[in-house]
């Protein structure tokens, strides 16, 4: 695998970042808000709660967090000559499932926390895949 000569577009990483926050922003704050919410902090906790109780620094964190996440997919695309929407669906899933699942499940377990670990990881798989669709159409 020679990445010497990998190109990184950085227009396409860029457009990830806002695709990923977008994306996040919908999943934890609208459609999951309030399991998000009571996963975290207990079965009394709102939404409005919760949301005062995140530091707004993680959200700068999330930012950089997808912008590597995007050079990653990126660099693994070229390494792998992954082209067309198919595959790029099929690295998001092999990412997803066989990297994102398995990291973050033993902590969640140890937590005993299964409703966070189930929103946490869809949120990440559904990341991945939208990435790398971004990716592709930028491609």
């Amino acid at each position: 695998m020679i990445l010497a000569n990998a190109s990184i577009n950085w227009l396409a990483v860029l457009a990830c970042v806002v695709t990923g926050q977008l994306l996040l922003t919908v999943w934890f704050a609208v459609i999951f808000a309030v399991p998000w919410a009571r996963a975290y902090g207990g079965p009394t906790m709102t939404k409005a709660q919760h949301t005062k109780e995140v530091p707004g620094y993680t959200y700068a964190i999330g930012a950089a967090c997808v912008a590597a996440l995007a050079v990653a997919l990126s660099l693994l695309r070229t390494a792998l000559d992954v082209s067309g929407i198919g595959p790029s669906l099929a690295l998001g899933l092999l990412v997803g499932l066989g990297v994102f699942v398995p990291m973050a499940l033993p902590a969640y377990a140890f937590l005993r926390r299964w409703n966070a670990f189930a929103l946490g990881a869809g949120s990440q798989l559904a990341l991945v895949l939208a990435l790398s669709v971004v990716l592709d159409l930028f491609a």
